[in-house]
């Protein structure tokens, strides 16, 4: 009898120790942020996250905004501009730029992302705001609404403190994501030095994400006494893109890193579907294909949780790109739609 209580107790304390360590694989390591949150850089799928919607002062990382809307407004990067008088002497962090000086436009986009310059920053806001600083202001909050970045008002192009200047951790993920699917952004975020020839100096990256995590890759840091350190990053792992926000954390790049860690450790990117990829075929025989490209961060137990829906119609419209549509298809995880697609016929 004792004998046999004996094997009961040992094997209910391995099955403890089992299920134990299984949940501390998955849990999210200890995050010091006030607010932070992890998302998936394709598919904007959220990994983990804690206060993600409160409304915070965000400091300079405001400037991925102006950058990536600067990029989207003046369309020639190399041109070299004169500095208005009225953006210079801006407090904070500074290229010290002089009034009339002549600077390459790409000059400033290095110098705002990498040296945080908050005169740079103004100057590309007055100049991509057609000489009107405040004209580009309200293209930020056009923007953030736009990629639904809803709980963010941007007051200053700079991320110097105003009571009406914040964003939340999912909404500057958000905004991250958005400007990293731009090319010239994400070479200026992922530089690790920059020799900018206008300015006769070489900018190095404050964002210690690029010279320290293995993976690291992006995107920008931001301090001030009431944001306290905010930091947005990223990290890409085989095809893994991960963006990491943390906002008001003391910790703010080892917290990153322990996130980076985590997610990699337990979410892999899959493509589940390929663009021009054979569906089904009609009722007459004909062959059907995926318009577009899917992919998502799954764990390894999701992978056999993903199911395909397809709706397949009479042919319904034509679309911008001469294809004829035949329905929509759905993608799955468990019970909730991650994907609709659409379903076209060959040309």
């Amino acid at each position: 009898m004792k004998q046999r209580f004996y094997k009961i107790f040992i094997f209910t304390i391995l099955i403890t120790l089992f299920i134990s360590s299984f949940i501390n694989a998955f849990a999210v390591p200890p995050i010091y942020a006030q607010s932070y949150i992890a998302m998936d850089a394709k598919s904007g799928r959220i990994l983990c996250s804690n206060n993600a919607d409160q409304k915070l002062p965000m400091a300079s990382t405001t400037k991925i905004m102006t950058t990536i809307l600067a990029i989207e407004n003046l369309n020639d990067t190399n041109k070299i501009i004169e500095i208005p008088e009225s953006c210079t002497n801006i407090e904070g962090s500074s290229l010290y730029l002089k009034p009339k000086q002549k600077v390459s436009i790409k000059d400033l986009l290095y110098g705002t992302m990498l040296r945080s310059g908050n005169d740079a920053a103004t100057v590309l806001a007055y100049k991509a705001g057609k000489n009107n600083v405040e004209n580009f202001i309200n293209k930020m909050n056009e923007k953030a609404k736009e990629i639904g970045a809803y709980n963010t008002n941007f007051s200053n192009p700079s991320g110097l403190h105003d009571e009406n200047h914040y964003t939340t951790a999912y909404d500057l993920a958000l905004i991250s994501k958005y400007a990293l699917e731009n090319e010239l952004f994400s070479e200026i975020a992922s530089a690790k030095l920059y020799k900018a020839n206008s300015l006769n100096t070489v900018l190095y990256n404050k964002n210690k994400v690029v010279h320290q995590y293995e993976y690291g890759n992006g995107i920008k840091i931001g301090y001030t006494k009431a944001a306290g350190r905010c930091l947005a990053a990223s990290a890409k792992k085989d095809d893994t893109e991960i963006i990491v926000v943390v906002l008001n954390d003391n910790s703010w790049f080892q917290d990153s890193y322990n996130i980076f860690d985590w997610a990699f450790e337990n979410y892999k990117s899959y493509n589940i579907v390929d663009e021009g990829q054979f569906i089904s075929e009609t009722s007459n025989g004909e062959p059907v294909f995926a318009l577009e490209k899917f992919s998502y961060v799954l764990t390894e137990k999701e992978k056999s949780e993903i199911k395909f829906v397809s709706n397949i119609t009479e042919p319904i419209k034509s679309s911008g790109n001469d294809n004829i549509e035949f329905g929509t298809y759905q993608i799955y995880l468990k019970d909730k739609v991650i994907f609709t697609g659409h379903i076209v016929g060959e040309k």
